[in-house]
């Protein structure tokens, strides 16, 4: 085998350190740090060097894109906490409350959503905004049986967009989205109203179906509930007379 001479070995290896250094004093001269975004990978010493605000931003989105919303929310909270002046903050405060939502994490998406329309109230973004807090709220609880106070919460915000953004593409969402709150409304107190007409409190059923009557009336047509409120209240109304005036004893005297 032939041997090559010292000094084209030495020759050789001293043009590849060259154009090595040469490649990385052009990467390393952007702005991006080309070097560290393409190549750390390969030349990792066990310290991570800082992403810019736009290779976080590009992340996030890239990850929001595969649906790998820990991933994006990781991006987007490092882009937020390390560059909070940087012009991609506030993509990243809008995208943290999307993370969050998709992940149903529904009381985290209300919470950074809210913040957003604090910090940027006449950003262009503000009806989607608006649209994905409410929401978010209607999500939170989801089933008749719990309180309603979030499904409130979700009709104001709602309401909110319908009158201050009419005629947008998301006015439109929040309309059709109001209707979903009534019903889910009407239901919970439909059947509180029916449990304390079988618990034979017929006053406190009265009260209540009347009012879901005069509240919710397209909710309670929607759910079919009209007959059987009709029925309920007919048949309170007879047990009332029957007991007097639906009061005790004790107030009739005075007490």
């Amino acid at each position: 085998m032939k041997v090559l001479p010292a000094r084209w070995i030495f020759s050789g290896a001293l043009r590849c350190a060259t154009a090595l250094g040469l490649c990385t004093l052009v990467l390393t001269g952007c702005g991006t740090n080309l070097l560290s975004y393409y190549f750390d990978d390969l030349f990792d010493s066990g310290q991570s060097i800082e992403r810019t605000p736009e290779q976080l931003a590009w992340d996030g989105m890239e990850a929001m894109r595969a649906k790998k919303y820990g991933r994006a929310l990781e991006s987007f909270q490092k882009l937020k906490e390390r560059y909070p002046y940087s012009k991609y903050a506030i993509l990243a405060e809008l995208k943290i409350g999307d993370a969050h939502f998709h992940k149903k994490n529904y009381e985290e998406a209300a919470l950074a959503y809210e913040e957003f329309l604090r910090l940027h109230p006449r950003n262009d973004a503000v009806p989607y905004v608006l649209y994905q807090l409410g929401m978010s709220q209607y999500l939170i609880s989801p089933s008749m049986d719990r309180d309603q106070d979030q499904t409130r919460k979700a009709m104001e915000t709602f309401q909110r967009l319908v009158e201050v953004y009419p005629g947008t593409e998301y006015a439109s969402k929040a309309q059709a989205q109001l209707l979903e709150c009534e019903k889910r409304i009407a239901a919970h107190e439909f059947r509180i109203g029916r449990m304390y007409y079988r618990m034979g409190k017929y006053r406190a059923a009265q009260l209540r179906l009347m009012r879901l009557q005069e509240n919710y009336p397209q909710a309670v047509e929607k759910l079919g509930y009209q007959q059987e409120i009709e029925k309920i209240l007919a048949d309170c109304h007879e047990c009332l007379n029957r007991q007097g005036d639906g009061k005790s004893i004790w107030t009739r005297l005075g007490f």
